[in-house]
């Protein structure tokens, strides 16, 4: 049985918050160690070790199997403190079980008399106190460290960390502009409140895709969104028509919730195109990434004939000529014809992809 990408999705975000704790821990520990002159302690990295992979084990069942990767939706104040309490429980949890599990007896098992002597002794040193404290704002660290990832994507996360994104870089990329339809008047039909719900849940639906399918998320405006993919990427596997697909297919499975939850069902169209733009990152305070170039422009007009067209999914011929063929899913692909774009001087070859009839 194959596995679904929503379990690699999972197994990855698990195998982040595992190796974080590890990393985090054992090089702290280290350091320590040389800075107090006692040398490399063979018997301290090893329970040290064994903490950070069951701490890292209990932040990720948080994290990943009770708050489903997601944000937590409860009030900032609430969640901070219900965290904070998880943490100091799961960090003293955790090295009980170390302690009783190095001071295991052949003779009296997992708790015996030694053992709970040494773990009470161990909680009353302060030195044992700070080490706790320490471990209880590294989770909050690895927390914080996650949510930027989740914000800005792992290629834009790595090239920030790194300063690969201070000077501007030429890059070849695809861009996917996604449309809600009708959003005007399910707006007016929910009211501002609702809507804005509808469309969080609608967002973090096609966040899920995207991230399963290796896109990036550029820019979030009103009922429309930009995602983008190397063009290096998509040669073997067409990633947006992935992502496409992969949506479709999300929305249909979840009809039943929107349905019952606001009474109406998203719907969308779509538009993808690929050329090179120039990458950088704009702003001192609140900088964020900026991809400048016509590709994002034409991606934009080329979504306009969707309507025009009766089209769900429209590309351009540059985008199709990049893709591997045949088209995943059974995608079938017709020339909708030539079309002069608002601010392009010859015309564009468009193709309108749609499932077959069944």
């Amino acid at each position: 049985m194959a596995i679904t990408r929503l379990t690699q999705r999972k197994c990855k975000a698990i195998a982040f918050y595992i190796l974080s704790w590890v990393i985090f821990t054992l090089s702290a520990s280290a350091l320590l160690t040389y800075g107090a002159g006692n040398g490399f302690d063979p018997t301290r990295m090893l329970f040290m070790l064994q903490l950070s992979l069951l701490t890292g084990l209990s932040h990720a069942i948080y994290d990943v199997i009770i708050l489903q990767d997601e944000m937590d939706k409860r009030p900032v104040a609430a969640a901070l403190i219900i965290r904070s309490c998880f943490f100091l429980a799961s960090i003293c949890a955790n090295l009980t079980l170390c302690i009783l599990i190095w001071d295991i007896d052949k003779s009296e098992g997992l708790i015996n008399e030694a053992a709970l002597q040494h773990m009470l002794n161990f909680f009353k040193q302060p030195k044992n106190h700070i080490l706790i404290f320490e471990l209880f704002m590294l989770g909050h660290l690895i927390t914080f460290i996650r949510s930027v990832h989740k914000k800005f994507g792992t290629r834009v996360f790595m090239n920030t960390l790194l300063g690969k994104n201070q000077d501007p870089k030429e890059e070849d990329l695809i861009f996917m502009f996604i449309d809600m339809k009708h959003s005007t008047e399910i707006a007016e039909e929910l009211g501002h409140v609702k809507y804005s719900n509808f469309i969080r849940d609608y967002y973090r639906l096609l966040s899920n895709c995207c991230e399963e399918n290796h896109g990036e998320i550029y820019q979030i405006a009103g009922d429309g969104v930009f995602l983008t993919w190397k063009t290096s990427d998509c040669k073997r596997a067409a990633r947006p028509l992935d992502c496409f697909y992969d949506f479709a297919e999300c929305l249909e499975r979840t009809a039943y919730k929107f349905k019952k939850r606001y009474g109406i069902v998203p719907a969308f169209k779509a538009a993808a195109h690929c050329g090179k733009v120039i990458s950088t990152e704009v702003g001192n305070f609140g900088s964020e990434m900026a991809y400048h170039g016509d590709v994002l422009n034409t991606t934009s007009r080329i979504q306009t004939l969707c309507s025009k067209l009766g089209q769900d999914f429209l590309i351009s011929e540059d985008l199709y000529m990049r893709l591997p063929l045949p088209l995943p899913h059974g995608f079938l692909s017709v020339k909708a014809g030539f079309f002069e774009l608002r601010g392009k001087k010859n015309g564009i070859l468009i193709f309108s992809l749609h499932k077959p009839l069944t």
